[in-house]
């Protein structure tokens, strides 16, 4: 099959190693699995745990499919109840994410964040050697966003009675926050076919990487559906699990002016600034004058915020046309409803604290950036449409992904530890050359004999298969 007259086909043989590596990986697994339930039925309280006989299961793993038998113990509860378990899907905690193991379940994952559920599944089923559809992969982002869900939601807990667990000591946080419409699909476009995702980011300041460019340190995303209530405690819960929360003295906040955002302002330690960005497209959209847009555009650059706003009264009163008109008077509005945070925090003359060694204070505004990176291009710009429930778990693990702990937090998800009591007994049932006699139904692979081409003219191709065939163990 992986000979072509005299030429080799390099990827079939590639292939056909790869699957062969597969079943022996499979079958040590299967070992493993089968050593460990016995060793647990010998050790286990007898009197406790009545033996019910061994039940078929498979779990999927980097290298497919393992099938295998475990043992299911009938037992009474503390409260009198007759229960059953599985004494080694307890010592390995495999329900922790389904039949998916840990390591599958973390290459699943990082797959669907980068591209499409079908894509993804793509990806993973051609290099492992598991087979999963695009409708599994969606079920494995669902759980591991469930999690993370969860978890915010214990740390939003957490902050709001003042027991948050965060470490890290800081005298200033910088935080951003703004929101990205995505199409809603299923019931939940019923009510709207856009919804907002709120993103708020956070960060302690920013290190130069390289001579004209900077980057934010140590950020943090967080990004939901949520009410602005329930995710300003979301963004509270998970600045708590991270900080000191009572040795931060000065947080600033940069926003666009939504009310959602303007509202996390509240507090005197909290300065809100209109980001500057907003500001300049602002002025871009609505004065349509090339003059008076330059003007504008001046006064803006200066921080002369009390000119802008008497520039833009007279401008509005000289014209006649109405809908230039209306866009003057919404421009106004807008400068004037946010004008406590017209200027650049940079600008006001705060007493602003020594930050960590290597970092630097800047000119925030970076929130645009991080929407499309975190999320848009992931979620918004390949024309998608998700539910409710299944774009908040896809935010969770891409905001996850942002703050450089999507790793950390599968690790806590869908890792299972092996306990020192039972690590030993992985040792000394497993053979790499009796693997491939027990492999399959009764079938015994023949490791030693005739070698292909042994016997007849050589090729280059042929030289090659008698080289990794030669007088080699499996």
């Amino acid at each position: 099959m992986i000979v072509l007259g005299n030429e080799i086909n390099f990827n079939q043989i590639e292939r056909k190693i790869f699957e062969y590596g597969c079943q022996i990986a499979r079958e040590a697994m299967r070992q493993m699995l089968t050593a460990l339930d016995d060793h647990l039925a010998k050790e286990r309280d007898k009197k406790k745990y009545r033996d019910k006989g061994k039940r078929e299961t498979s779990i999927k793993t980097l290298m497919g499919e393992v099938e295998f038998s475990r043992r299911v113990y009938k037992y009474e509860s503390e409260t009198g109840v007759r229960e059953y378990v599985y004494l080694l899907d307890q010592a390995l905690e495999l329900n922790k994410v389904g039949v998916f193991s840990g390591n599958l379940v973390q290459l699943i994952t990082e797959a669907a964040s980068n591209e499409s559920f079908r894509k993804a599944a793509e990806s993973i089923s051609n290099t492992t050697g598991q087979t999963i559809s695009h409708g599994g992969t969606w079920n494995i982002v669902q759980a591991v966003g469930k999690k993370i869900d969860a978890e915010e939601q214990l740390q939003s807990e957490a902050a709001s009675k003042g027991c948050s667990q965060g470490q890290r000591d800081v005298k200033i946080l910088f935080e951003e926050a703004d929101g990205v419409y995505l199409n809603i699909q299923g019931k939940d476009r019923e009510k709207s076919k856009k919804q907002e995702l709120k993103v708020a980011i956070s960060y302690e300041g920013w290190k130069k990487v390289s001579k004209e460019r900077y980057e934010v340190a140590h950020k943090l995303v967080c990004a939901g559906f949520e009410s602005a209530a329930e995710f300003r405690k979301r963004k509270e819960g998970m600045l708590g699990s991270n900080y000191n929360l009572d040795e931060i003295q000065m947080r600033i906040l940069n926003g666009d002016g939504g009310s959602w955002i303007k509202k996390q302002s509240e507090g005197e330690e909290i300065h809100y600034q209109l980001d500057p960005f907003h500001k300049s497209r602002a002025i871009i959209r609505n004065v349509r004058d090339k003059q008076a847009r330059a003007t504008m555009l001046t006064f803006l650059k200066e921080n002369k915020y009390e000119e802008i706003l008497m520039y833009l009264s007279a401008l509005e009163k000289d014209t006649e046309e109405e809908k230039i008109k209306k866009r003057l008077k919404d421009l106004y509005s807008y400068f004037k409803e946010n004008q406590v945070g017209l200027m650049p925090y940079l600008e006001r003359g705060l007493d602003l604290p020594a930050l960590e060694e290597g970092l630097e204070y800047r000119t925030m505004g970076t929130m645009e950036h991080n929407i499309c990176d975190v999320i848009s291009q992931r979620m918004k710009h390949r024309k998608g449409s998700w539910s409710i429930a299944g774009g908040g778990n896809m935010a969770k693990i891409l905001a996850s992904k942002a703050s450089q702990r999507l790793k950390e937090v599968l690790n806590r998800f869908a890792s299972a530890c092996v306990l020192p009591k039972l690590a030993e007994v992985i040792q000394g049932p497993l053979s790499a050359a009796q693997i491939p006699r027990k492999m399959g139904k009764g079938y015994s692979y023949t490791t030693r004999g005739t070698l292909p081409y042994a016997d007849v003219a050589k090729t280059n191709g042929r030289n090659v298969i008698l080289q990794l065939m030669a007088e080699k163990t499996l």
